[in-house]
């Protein structure tokens, strides 16, 4: 019966809960091969190679996290599909994912030159005032990141255009969005103090949950384009 159930906000957990259960092993591997593809960064900044840790987190992690989208975009949709999609997604959205994942580098260069500042004997108020901006801004590109990746997934849409929908979507739907950063923290904290094991995994999960949340969302704003009254939002 699920596989006939609309998606909308009554059904959008049952039904990503039953993709994942179905192409578990397909969901696991593509975990793993995000994972492989974030351990270089992950060395540096081990290292405390903090600046290269950015640039190569750019360069890997961003298209690795665009792939995986790719690939349970591809599952959410009930098409019939391999690794091969991750596989070839890494080269095809690398550019775009990699300028998507150039916002976040740039904004934590920000953040890194002000806090350098509060080495001084005296920090001026506006010193705090702008570190706090900056730690404003990086929750805002997170919380925009959990809209934009998948729109640039699934409509193939530049980088622009996808940043300007997220920010749209992700204040409109302000449950949806509140629900997923919430489970994003909570498989952060999972992930710290559990076991670091959990990262070959919980990011797949989670990936899951954010393709179809956005399936689900612009599917809502379609709908009131077309003059179809709004659905209960409650979940």
């Amino acid at each position: 019966m699920d596989d006939f159930l609309p998606l909308n906000q009554r059904t959008y957990v049952r039904l990503t809960v039953k993709c994942l259960w179905d192409n578990l092993p397909l969901v696991l591997l593509a975990g793993v091969i995000f994972s492989l593809l974030c351990v270089p960064a992950a060395l540096l900044l081990i290292l405390e190679l903090f600046a290269p840790a950015i640039i190569i987190g750019v360069l890997t992690i961003a298209p690795a996290w665009a792939a995986l989208l790719a690939q349970e975009n591809e599952i959410a949709r009930g098409v019939k599909t391999s690794i091969h999609t991750m596989l070839a997604a890494l080269p095809r959205l690398w550019v775009r994912s990699a300028g998507l994942g150039f916002l976040l580098w740039l904004q934590v260069v920000i953040a890194l030159l002000t806090l350098a500042t509060l080495s001084r004997p005296e920090v001026p108020l506006i010193v705090w005032l702008g570190l706090a901006a900056d730690l404003l801004g990086l929750l805002l590109l997170v919380v925009l990141y959990l809209y934009a990746f998948p729109l640039l997934v699934q409509h193939e849409v530049g980088v622009w255009t996808a940043v300007s929908n997220a920010f749209v979507l992700a204040s409109r739907h302000l449950n949806n969005t509140f629900g997923l950063l919430a489970m994003g923290v909570l498989f952060a904290l999972a992930i710290l103090y559990l076991s670091s094991g959990l990262l070959l995994f919980l990011p797949a999960i989670w990936g899951m949950f954010i393709v179809n949340n956005c399936r689900l969302v612009v599917d809502e704003e379609m709908g009131k384009d077309q003059g179809e009254p709004d659905d209960d939002r409650s979940v």
